[in-house]
């Protein structure tokens, strides 16, 4: 809330310029001109963009008599009030540019949301364990975005935020990229048979990253375990868990699949045979990997049938081991960015209709 004085003398700024005065009108830009610009340059790729963002936030506020500045109310500062709507003026112009140019509009698009997006992504996906996962959401979210021509986005009634409805949709479609690999994590048979309290920490440590300290996991337990367990408790029941673990079980956040042993310490000097992986557990991983084998094979064929475009862009995207950002492989493509997220969803549907029906397949994806 702006002091008293200063709160009177913007609402009798604003009634100046709600009644046509040139000089109040003056007045209140060189006010907010500050917020104004502070907006529009964190959402622009440079200054050229920032200054075209400026100007037409400058002639979206003056529209109509300044007619949306009737909105304000005085609850707030004047230049919190400016500077929201400022936003929604250009995720306005955003949406008109996207459909007027979409490769200029979707470059607009990133730049605008893209710290947005990135937070989004970070908030769902935390630690330096998701890092790469972040980018494959990053990718995944921009595609369903475009996808039909942007229909998702065309979708946008008017009524609320543009910018909120952005975020939420964008939201939905990475709980909808999480849970294509969240689904497929198997707990332990050894964590299975041990209690609640024990299952819930191996989900926080092996599953969601979390620091394996008591003192970290309790704040976390609070919420999933009642009557919450004293740190004592929680000591023992990491104990047990790391005792029943299979020997040198590292489930990555992606993929949730055993790593090599060459990547986790020797086993400790008295570490017993327990903690080994269950004979049901050797067989289960053996027949998962010869179905994952066969399912390989059947996704090579098919990619070989794809059209030249399609199958340029299966080459690069798996020729590397680290995923390329969509812009890369636009450039290695020589193709809009835009270009290069519908040709990703139309190889995936193209790829999804040819395999569907192959038993190798039908097999890997009921094992997951």
């Amino acid at each position: 809330m702006e002091d008293s004085e200063t709160a009177r003398e913007h609402r009798d700024l604003l009634r100046g310029v709600l009644a046509g005065d040139a000089a109040a009108a003056e007045e209140f830009f060189r006010v907010t001109a500050d917020v104004l610009w502070s907006v529009c340059s964190r959402r622009a790729r440079d200054q050229a963009q920032a200054l075209e963002a400026f100007d037409a936030v400058c002639h979206g506020l003056a529209e109509n008599g300044f007619e949306r500045l009737r909105g304000y109310d005085g609850r707030s500062r004047l230049t919190t009030f400016v500077a929201l709507l400022s936003r929604d003026l250009l995720a306005q112009r955003l949406m008109r540019l996207l459909r007027e140019d979409a490769e200029r509009g979707w470059g607009a698009f990133e730049a605008f949301f893209g710290a947005d997006l990135e937070r989004l992504i970070r908030r769902r996906l935390p630690g330096s364990a998701h890092a790469e996962t972040r980018r494959e959401a990053w990718q995944e979210i921009c595609a369903g975005l475009l996808a039909e021509e942007c229909r998702r986005l065309r979708s946008f009634t008017g009524a609320g935020s543009l910018i909120g409805f952005v975020l939420h949709t964008a939201d939905r479609l990475l709980l909808d990229f999480i849970r294509t690999f969240s689904m497929r994590r198997r707990m332990p048979a050894a964590i299975a048979r041990l209690p609640i309290l024990e299952q819930e920490i191996f989900r926080c440590v092996h599953w969601q990253c979390a620091a394996a300290d008591a003192e970290g996991l309790s704040r976390v337990l609070a919420d999933r375990v009642h009557p919450a367990p004293r740190l004592e408790i929680i000591s023992a029941a990491l104990a047990n868990v790391r005792g029943a673990l299979p020997v040198g079980y590292a489930a990555s956040a992606a993929t949730n699949r055993f790593v090599s042993l060459s990547d986790v310490p020797d086993l400790a000097e008295g570490q017993t045979v327990a903690s080994a992986q269950s004979p049901e557990d050797n067989l289960v991983g053996m027949e998962e990997e010869q179905m994952l084998s066969a399912a390989v094979a059947v996704l090579r064929k098919v990619a070989a049938t794809l059209p030249r475009a399609e199958r340029d862009y299966v080459r690069i995207t798996l020729a590397g081991v680290e995923p390329l950002p969509a812009r890369e492989v636009a450039r290695l493509m020589q193709r809009p960015v835009e270009d290069v997220y519908k040709l990703k969803q139309r190889v995936l549907r193209r790829l999804r209709e040819a395999i569907a029906e192959h038993a190798e397949v039908k097999k890997w994806h009921a094992s997951v």
